[in-house]
């Protein structure tokens, strides 16, 4: 059986010029579910903050998560790209609650292309286990010159008391490195990321994960964009089910291959 999700995304973005050097800035963003009366609307993004010349911006609360600045390379196929460590409110690896994000862009303007950024997140508890966190900090870097690109992000952070009963430790951590080349109507990206205490499957939260995405794209000059994308997750030291996956997709066409294996308690 068929299953088909309407909804619709709506919301504002603005600036305002406070003086010539500083600007205030903010966006909102609701998700409407129309299919599923079941399922609440949602926040996306609600946020605010001020922009310093070179000096940098600072703003808070529902954002995306620095974490997620290396993900972001590989989070473009038309499904299954960007999530098999990244997800939203899952500590700061997507959109997530009470960011406070400082973002730097061209190195206070001194090198050109060289961006980075600082992030703290308080704690929260009202969205469920599996999506509350403790205090937590990331940061992220990039570069980009000639039509290559490169990240780095790291992210640590403390579990619930809940949540520290299932895995191993009682923070949760995450980096990942990525590189890709846009230009010349090519767009080419590949990830690899580590996880610990953060990821779960069916339910159980998996001590480690080793994740790698790929994607590769052609826009051709009449409108058409083919798209091939690879994306693997393992994971580490804990029973259960893992089905590394590929997802293939051409235009709007996106046939999934998948294959599980059955894992136990203690594989490395």
């Amino acid at each position: 059986m068929c299953h088909f999700t309407s909804y619709a995304r709506v919301g504002v973005k603005g600036e305002t010029q406070i003086n010539p050097e500083m600007t205030g800035y903010g966006q909102f963003e609701l998700d409407l579910e129309a299919s599923n009366r079941h399922n609440p609307d949602q926040t996306r993004l609600a946020y605010a903050g001020l922009s310093y010349k070179d000096f940098g911006s600072f703003d808070y609360s529902r954002n995306v998560g620095v974490a997620y600045d290396a993900e972001a390379f590989t989070d473009m196929f038309v499904e299954w790209g960007g999530d098999s460590w990244a997800g939203t409110d899952l500590f700061m690896t997507n959109r997530t609650n009470g960011v406070a994000t400082y973002r730097n862009t061209d190195f206070f303007g001194m090198v050109e292309g060289l961006n980075f950024a600082l992030q703290y997140q308080g704690k929260n508890e009202g969205t469920g286990n599996y999506k509350a966190n403790g205090d937590g900090h990331g940061l992220s870097a990039t570069y980009t010159i000639d039509g290559f690109s490169f990240a780095g992000a790291y992210a640590n952070s403390d579990r619930t008391d809940w949540q520290s009963g299932d895995g191993k430790g009682e923070r949760a951590e995450v980096w990942a490195l990525s590189t890709k080349y846009d230009a010349n109507n090519v767009y080419a990206a590949v990830m690899y990321g580590e996880s610990h205490n953060m990821n779960s499957d069916d339910g159980d939260v998996v001590n480690k994960t080793q994740n790698f995405e790929a994607v590769l794209q052609y826009q051709f000059d009449f409108g058409l964009r083919p798209s091939i994308g690879y994306s693997y997750s393992k994971a580490l030291d804990v029973a259960g089910w893992i089905c590394p996956y590929i997802s293939r997709h051409l235009l709007s066409l996106n046939p999934l291959l998948a294959r599980c294996r059955r894992y136990s308690r203690g594989e490395r």
